[in-house]
């Protein structure tokens, strides 16, 4: 059964708890605290992706996080 609703995941680091955003102006991803203002993905898959691409560029690899 499909929902009407979107998921929602959005990628942080264990290690300091900070979430991984897009820079407005320059489009480089940055750290934040806050997960309202995180990359968000609407997919799974998606989201495993980015992480896994992430983690091959920058060596720490951040982990999936499903929002409610």
């Amino acid at each position: 059964m499909r929902s009407s609703l979107l998921e929602r995941y959005v990628l942080r680091y264990a290690s300091t708890g900070h979430y991984l955003r897009i820079n407005d102006e320059s489009q480089k991803i940055e750290r934040s605290s806050s997960p309202e203002s995180a990359w968000e993905f609407h997919t799974h898959e998606g989201a495993v992706t980015h992480a896994l691409w992430i983690g091959e560029v920058f060596g720490q690899t951040p982990d999936v996080v499903k929002m409610i």
